[in-house]
């Protein structure tokens, strides 16, 4: 007598990571395309402190999340991280669909094998976005330390967030983020790498300016800061 052997994934009735990427392909790409045609209504709005043109039911987090953060340098190449300053992880969804497309994993990460519920939840969030953040830097100034005094020159970042209307290709509003180094940052004598330090408190005071910012231009986007 024969018998025949299955897989786990036909004896749960699962969709493998391959079929889920073949699923979801034309919808993402759809989606890429979009944001690249962006790129002359962004390039086409000056720089101002701030706009708001209309409310929007933004949501970024959770099950109905229809919206995402991109930087205006990822337009060109939706889903493929090009270089900026401390890029925050609020952009690493567009990212995460990117190189599943490509890849069949996950964005910048070699090690953590590709598991087809997750892979589902990024590829459909990126096909049915409707509203994107782009965040376009204005200034940015690295933070310096002085060797003698073992005190720091803080770190600066000005940007501004173009909120749009994907489906649409209208914008919604504009408004600023600033961010600096905390002053209570720890520098301990005999770190020997304090501009590293440095660099990680200025990324952590970016990531919460730019959803702070979220937050007060569109109430409800996001949780409710836990600070």
């Amino acid at each position: 007598m024969r018998f025949l052997v299955l897989s786990p994934l036909l004896l749960l009735g699962c969709d493998s990571v391959s079929d889920v990427v073949a699923k979801h392909r034309a919808g993402v790409e759809k989606t890429f395309a979009a944001l690249k045609a962006l790129g002359p209504l962004v390039d086409a709005v000056p720089a101002v402190a701030e706009v708001k043109v209309k409310a929007a039911p933004l949501v970024l987090e959770g099950p109905d999340a229809n919206a995402m953060f991109i930087y205006e340098d990822d337009l060109a190449r939706p889903g493929q991280a090009q270089p900026v300053h401390l890029r925050t992880l609020d952009s690493a969804p567009l990212l995460h669909c990117g190189s599943l497309l490509s890849k069949q994993v996950y964005f910048a990460d070699s090690i953590t094998r590709p598991m087809p519920s997750v892979v589902e939840s990024y590829l459909a969030a990126c096909a049915r976005l409707k509203y994107v953040l782009v965040i376009r830097e204005v200034d940015w100034a690295t933070p310096r330390l002085s060797l003698e005094t073992k005190k720091f020159v803080s770190g600066r970042y000005r940007a501004e967030v173009l909120a749009v209307d994907l489906q649409a290709g209208e914008l919604l509003a504009v408004f600023p983020v600033t961010a600096k180094n905390e002053e209570s940052v720890m520098l301990l004598d005999g770190d020997a790498d304090h501009s590293k330090r440095l660099l990680i408190n200025l990324e952590s005071t970016i990531y919460s300016a730019i959803r702070e910012a979220t937050r007060r231009a569109f109430p409800g986007a996001l949780p409710l800061s836990a600070r």
